[in-house]
């Protein structure tokens, strides 16, 4: 997950292109491909901002901005401003508050997709530039309706801070201490006395545009020919210096083993279609981080409010290429390319056929990015299905991850790898 660009929402999350129907996560292959070198390149800035920022992680980043994005949300309508001062400016709250005038109250967000434009150092602060896209229900005096909406968001941060701990950004409490946010006159915590309401510690909103917004509507579906697509034939995008990252990999962890890496990412690949296909999202919960969940789940159930599912057949998993290592201070990344095929098709309610095609598979490829927390080992559980902290099964974990038997929270990479994001090859930029 800490790749170059913050989280791109693979195909699926399209909803602004109607060029084709969006689908499962999928891969394929047919014959070996050349891998080509690519360097780390990213979005504008973000190499001299992780040299800056020791501490910077991406999915750390990326799980800060869509908390934000959704508290921001939530707090449209009548809701508790003062508690988000460190995290969004007054020109930043005005601008999202008169762009959703009218709008009383605003739930039920899922963020599709985040993705990191560029990065730059002006003055004493570094500026961070995002768009966000998402679907989210507004409540106003004619009714509710649920809505798709996307905004570019800039933030700002005093240069040469260090990133917080991934806890402190789950609480979203004051960027010191960790209490809750409770500031002076002056904009410092009244529990430590850190000023906190100019970016001085976390990444602050100074200002929201909202790009589009619109009526959620329902996925387009159309016949298809099948057969093998572009991305197939896609060069392996692989890291200069994938060797050497290996290394450190396997000297962090000696235990790591190649062998069980691939067999869990084959064990997730194969839960996730089937979670997928059945429209049983929540049986994929176990094998893939929050945001992960949100952003397909985004997909599963607007199939489903349109009395449609994406049924998947056959599914094979044909080859997986690891093309990039990645650690920083809080998590380990290691990113696959899987190439694989399915009969892939749309069906309604009676089950019959209204889109895709039910006879002739597809074949493709994508990237697959698994990370687990720094420090967790480097042992997978391989092909279990059972809970990697009790060993119970997985039939009881909530929609926040959690273990029903033994209340472990599995799906931050604590204790196996999961999947954190997806991408497709004519996207993916290493």
């Amino acid at each position: 997950m800490p790749l170059l660009i913050a989280f791109v929402a693979f195909v699926l999350f399209r909803f602004w292109s109607a060029s084709r129907t969006p689908t499962a996560p999928r891969v394929h292959r047919t014959t070996q491909r050349r891998p080509r070198s690519a360097p780390v390149a990213g979005p504008p800035g973000l190499r001299q901002l992780r040299a800056r920022d020791s501490g910077f992680s991406m999915p750390v980043l990326l799980d800060y901005l869509v908390l934000l994005h959704a508290r921001a949300h939530e707090a449209v309508g009548g809701g508790d401003w003062p508690a988000l001062a460190p995290f969004l400016t007054d020109g930043a709250r005005d601008k999202l508050v008169e762009a959703y005038r009218g709008v009383e109250g605003i739930d039920q967000i899922v963020v599709g997709g985040v993705k990191v434009l560029k990065v730059e150092q002006r003055g004493s602060y570094d500026f961070l530039y995002v768009q966000l896209e998402a679907t989210q229900r507004e409540r106003a005096g004619d009714g509710e309706r649920r809505m798709d909406v996307r905004e570019q968001w800039t933030l700002r941060r005093a240069a040469g801070v260090a990133s917080v701990a991934p806890e402190k950004v789950e609480r979203l409490g004051c960027p010191s201490c960790g209490a809750s946010v409770e500031v002076t006159s002056m904009g410092t915590c009244k529990n430590c006395g850190t000023p906190i309401t100019a970016g001085q510690l976390q990444w602050q909103a100074t200002h929201v545009a909202v790009q589009a917004r619109r009526p959620a509507t329902v996925p387009e579906v159309g016949r298809a020919a099948g057969g093998e697509e572009a991305s197939v034939g896609e060069p392996t995008v692989q890291q200069p210096d994938l060797a050497a990252r290996l290394r450190e990999l396997h000297a962090r962890h000696p235990d790591f083993d190649d062998a069980a890496f691939g067999q869990r990412v084959d064990l997730v690949y194969h839960e996730l279609q089937a979670a997928w296909s059945e429209g049983a999202w929540e049986r994929a919960r176990p094998f893939v981080t929050d945001r992960m969940f949100q952003t397909l789940r985004f997909w599963v159930d607007k199939y489903a409010r349109a009395g449609l599912r994406n049924r998947l057949e056959d599914v094979r998993l044909s080859q997986v290429v690891v093309v990039k290592v990645e650690l920083d201070a809080w998590y380990e990344s290691v990113t696959v390319r899987l190439w694989g095929a399915m009969r892939d098709s749309v069906v309604d309610a009676e089950g019959r056929v209204v889109g895709g095609n039910a006879d002739v598979a597809r074949e493709f490829s994508e990237y697959w990015t698994f990370l687990r927390a720094a420090g967790s080992g480097g042992a997978t559980h391989g092909d279990a299905r059972t809970c990697p902290s009790c060993g119970a099964p997985l039939d009881r974990v909530n929609q926040a991850g959690i273990c029903g038997y033994c209340d472990s929270k599995i799906t931050t990479g604590r204790f196996d790898w999961v999947l954190s994001r997806i991408d497709q090859p004519e996207a993916y930029g290493g």
